[in-house]
């Protein structure tokens, strides 16, 4: 065949590198398709390429040199440009975006006329409307004009056509690993020397810490560092192995990334598609997932703290101010007088409001399951554990708030364990080898003598310091007449309203000096469950004061007021000072300071002189601001 002077002009280098990284998928299903195919055709006369939307010759195969030179003799070549040469089927298909073919004399330039050209044209992304439309590229076949035949037309549009549907289904597929919520990182092992990334997403580069970049078919080992390390990794790829759940440290880089790994796998040897598809993600984001799901606990407000007491208003504001930190909160207070309450408050107060508020009562749960409630366990940690092992109280608060309810009655070697999670903000599942990473707010809470507790070595006072950064001392409800009929008057409204009853009962004003005259042991739980029977039980518009005593049968004065009333006797065996007259009402500051000096500032003993518990003492000297909080002594 004589050799024409070629009239191709040649694309430049940066818009080649451009158009190869765009259409870089159809690129490589492009090469798998023609390995396949000229492997079973065993045939020389004819080459398919990939085609740019400005009618570049991508690549051209098979690239057999010897094949190509026998076919074109040097005249047709990567990179050639097929526009701007007159008329010819890559020309034209890319200007009307339409399949063409052109034979012989009815290509333009005299170089095609010994050729037939067919191109088949590509312009969509999605199966689905509007097809992500792109720039139009294709593919081409071409042949000497000897073996110029309609089938190859044919072959053009179909390798065409099954391009498209890989390229569209993969991108249908990815909307289902997406699905997942995780990391996922697709490799495949055969298409290259190296193994190759196919795809990952934005949500694998958060987890392994590393810039946004697209690292589509480029090799694994430049996101993931090769052998020797992340051994367990590479042996997933090389074997094509499926795990579920697997712990992995990733080395990434200089750092390491703790994560969990599932994996699928797949073979497809005979279109040279080996690999496996990764699902990465961290103990961190299950336990954020899972918050997510669960519903706030913390249905109480500041708003339903009902009480018109001085000192009760100061408490609430100072709680307000403390739920706006991420600090641990203790809160004192007797059995019945809201703790729960203000715990639920300061939660719903706080930037942490829509995360999860996770109970525990450390009272109510036997000593040798509270471990495993707060911390979790794995798989086969104890007869009876669950077959996958469970999430503890801290990771179900992730984010959000854990309240630790009557915490003076927690074991004390569980006390240890606590303290590090506290300093640490890390914990290890009953039956783990590895840490998990906690971010909660605890608010702990008890009705017990802290103090005396630490004393007698039955509470770590390490512990109380880190769990009290902050604390709040709620007053008994017998400190606080002021709101006994305020109390009972919201109860009676909201019980009422709950159960449909339409005629809201009034206190008579005997009823009312009863209520006043009473010292609510159980507090505003005591008060609240009398209100309950009462409006449950009894018709009518009044509560009488039968009512009230019909209900409180096992009624009995405090002991602290049975301790005013002791004789003289009773009292110097307890070497006390005389105590002043007995008294109903709150302790107010000069009385403080009086036993105070009286009792040569031994706390202790003036709480006992003044008839109050240590608690109370405690929360008055921090009221009249005669101590300093932090530095606050069982001893003094």
């Amino acid at each position: 065949m004589e050799k024409k002077e070629r009239c191709f002009r040649q694309a430049d280098s940066r818009h080649m590198r451009e158009e190869l990284r765009r259409l870089v998928e159809y690129h490589v299903y492009l090469e798998r398709y023609v390995a396949k195919t000229f492997n079973k055709l065993r045939s020389n006369t004819f080459a398919i390429g990939l085609v740019s939307s400005e009618g570049a010759l991508l690549d051209l195969y098979p690239h057999d040199k010897t094949a190509q030179e026998n076919l074109f003799h040097g005249e047709i070549q990567v990179s050639d440009l097929w526009c701007g040469i007159g008329h010819n089927a890559v020309s034209e298909g890319l200007k009307v975006r339409r399949s063409r073919m052109s034979v012989g004399a009815e290509n333009e330039a005299d170089i095609l006329k010994q050729y037939a050209v067919y191109f088949a044209i590509m312009n969509m992304n999605d199966i689905y409307e509007p097809y992500a439309l792109q720039p139009p590229f294709g593919i081409v076949i071409l042949t000497p004009l000897g073996y110029a035949s309609d089938v190859f037309f044919a072959m053009s549009v179909g390798i065409a056509h099954d391009l498209m549907l890989n390229v569209q289904f993969k991108s249908t597929s990815v909307k289902f690993y997406e699905r997942s919520g995780k990391g996922v990182l697709v490799v495949d092992s055969m298409m290259a020397e190296e193994t190759l990334i196919t795809y990952c997403n934005e949500e694998l580069l958060r987890i392994l810490d590393v810039p946004a970049a697209d690292l589509r078919y480029q090799p694994v080992g430049k996101l993931i560092n090769p052998l020797p390390d992340n051994t367990k990794f590479w042996e997933i790829v090389e074997e094509c192995k499926v795990v579920s759940n697997e712990p992995m440290r990733l080395r990434v880089g200089g750092s390491e990334v703790e994560c969990l790994v599932t994996t699928d796998a797949y073979k497809q040897p005979s279109i040279k598609s080996t690999g496996v598809i990764f699902y990465l993600t961290t103990q961190r984001k299950i336990s954020e997932e899972l918050s997510e799901k669960m519903a706030n606990g913390a249905v109480k407000t500041f708003d339903d703290i009902i009480g018109g007491d001085y000192s009760l208003k100061n408490m609430i504001e100072r709680a307000k101010r403390m739920a706006l930190t991420d600090s641990n909160i203790m809160i004192l207070g007797e059995s019945g007088t809201g703790k729960d309450v203000l715990a639920q408050a300061i939660h719903n107060g706080s930037q942490r409001r829509r995360k999860p508020f996770i109970a525990l009562n450390c009272g109510a749960m036997p000593k040798d399951l509270i471990e495993s409630e707060l911390f979790g366990y794995e798989a086969g940690a104890f007869t009876g554990a669950k077959k996958n092992g469970n999430m503890g109280k801290f990771e179900l608060a992730m984010g959000g708030t854990i309240f630790l309810d009557e915490i003076g009655e927690m074991p004390l070697d569980l006390q240890a364990k606590l303290l590090r999670v506290v300093e640490q903000k890390q914990l290890m599942r009953l039956g783990g080898s590895r840490l998990i990473t906690v971010d909660v707010k605890i608010i702990a809470a008890t009705n017990a003598d802290i103090w005396e507790m630490i004393e007698k070595k039955q509470f770590r006072a390490d512990l109380f310091y880190r769990l009290s950064t902050m604390r709040l001392n709620l007053m008994p409800l017998r400190e606080r007449k002021g709101d006994i009929i305020p109390l009972c008057e919201y109860f009676i409204r909201r019980i009422s309203k709950r159960i449909g009853k339409d005629n809201i009962m009034r206190l008579t004003d005997e009823s009312k000096a009863l209520l006043l005259s009473m010292d609510w042991l159980g507090n505003i739980r005591e008060l609240q469950n009398l209100i309950e029977c009462i409006v449950q039980l009894y018709p009518g518009d009044l509560i009488l004061p039968q009512y009230i005593l019909e209900n409180t049968m096992s009624y009995q004065r405090p002991a602290a007021l049975e301790m005013r009333a002791a004789p003289p006797a009773a009292r110097e065996r307890e070497r006390l000072p005389e105590p002043p007259l007995p008294r109903l009402g709150a302790v107010t500051r000069e009385e403080l300071e009086n036993a105070l000096e009286v009792c040569g500032q031994n706390r202790t003993k003036a709480a006992k002189y003044l008839g109050i518990s240590r608690r109370t003492i405690y929360r008055k000297l921090e009221e009249y601001g005669l101590s300093d909080e932090n530095q606050m002594s069982p001893k003094k």
